[in-house]
């Protein structure tokens, strides 16, 4: 029955492995020949499974189990003492505040993307939540213990509903793992240059949003550049974008001094 449909992968991901069919029966006939009420039999990956199962709530359930409560050991959020790859940490550690929360933010889309079974970070808009994205508890899961591998962490199972973004997630990481750091609003706003522009430059010429884009950068650009309303030349400005095409040729003979 399990291996019909892929449900034996399914039940795997889950931390529920298949069960020999032998062994299986032999099990199944010793439970029907016994006078337990209730018997469950599962080869079960307990951390996998336990962490899946309780990601939103906690569970009466299994919380009594001492396969659970080993499971689900750790303070969550805390680093490990001497648990972090040295390699991420180090190559980190020798960049700029804006580089290092990039590549943070990358790591979190990075694994991210993995566990959706997307082709790249690219398709994880950073401010779009995680349940938009299609994260589900066991995705929740793969994608704590995948951080946890890569930064010596203690991520809980319920990550992505107390960090509801990859751009949240990747904060909290990233303020775990170095503290908090006062970045430079010139280089951050640097920074978030560089990402709109990687990001429009994966909009499609053919969509509309372009349009909608290139409206709200000439509203910022002119904000960015604003004058004051009494400077003779902002005025002229306006009535320029303003006016038809034949005032605008009679306001340049005039200025010319042709008639």
């Amino acid at each position: 029955m399990a291996v019909a449909d892929g449900a034996e992968e399914h039940l795997r991901r889950r931390g529920l492995r298949s069960l020999d069919p032998g062994l299986a029966l032999s099990v199944l006939e010793q439970a029907v020949g016994g006078t337990d009420a209730l018997v469950v039999v599962a080869d079960v990956e307990w951390e996998r499974f336990a962490g899946a199962f309780t990601s939103g709530r906690p569970s009466p359930l299994l919380e009594d189990l001492p396969e659970v409560a080993a499971a689900l050991t750790g303070v969550p959020g805390n680093r490990v003492e001497d648990g972090a790859d040295p390699s991420l940490l180090d190559k980190l550690a020798g960049v700029s505040a804006v580089e290092r929360s990039q590549a943070v933010l990358d790591l979190v889309r990075s694994h991210t993307a993995a566990v959706l079974g997307f082709r790249d970070l690219k398709s994880v808009e950073a401010a779009k939540a995680f349940r938009e994205l299609g994260f589900d508890s066991l995705t929740a899961v793969e994608l704590r213990n995948g951080l946890n591998a890569d930064t010596g962490m203690r991520l809980p199972t319920t990550l992505v509903f107390d960090y509801p973004t990859p751009q949240l997630l990747a904060e909290h990481v990233h303020d775990t793992l170095f503290g908090a750091t006062e970045v430079e609003p010139e280089a951050a706003v640097l920074a978030d240059l560089d990402r709109l522009a990687s990001a429009i430059s994966r909009v499609s010429p053919e969509n509309d949003v372009r349009g909608l884009v290139e409206t709200r950068l000439r509203s910022i650009l002119s904000e960015l550049g604003g004058v004051a309303e009494g400077d003779p030349k902002s005025a002229v400005s306006q009535q320029l974008d303003a006016a038809t095409d034949d005032e605008i040729f009679d306001f340049i003979n005039q200025e010319l001094g042709r008639s």
